[in-house]
């Protein structure tokens, strides 16, 4: 059952990573474009362009950098602390997948709320 587990948290770290990586880079761009070119950008994406999507950007990646910290607790410490080593103990980790899955979903919920 452990396996299985293990399994599915790796699934969920997969899943989401690119949530997360995705909300630190698009975020600051939406706001830029937003504020000097909002035509450019189409009418199903105007919602990168707002500052609650960078608000909540800016929350999922503070989360995942909490999520980071915790996994690199609960596995021990590594030999790469600034590198892409430093995300390996995620993997490892059994609660970070369900901890990223939480945040993504909490994001989405409060994007929504304020939106």
């Amino acid at each position: 059952m452990r396996d299985l587990s293990n399994c599915l948290n790796a699934i969920l770290v997969l899943l989401t990573l690119p949530i997360y990586l995705l909300a630190l880079t698009v975020a600051p761009a939406g706001a830029l474009i937003g504020q000097f070119t909002p035509t450019w950008v189409p009418e199903w994406l105007q919602f990168i362009t707002s500052r609650t999507f960078l608000f909540v950007a800016v929350g999922l990646v503070i989360w995942f950098w909490i999520v980071i910290f915790i996994a690199n607790i609960r596995t021990g410490p590594t030999i790469d602390v600034i590198g892409i080593g430093i995300a390996f103990p995620m993997f490892e980790d059994g609660i970070s997948g369900y901890l990223l899955l939480t945040g993504v979903l909490v994001a989405f919920s409060v994007f929504k709320m304020l939106m």
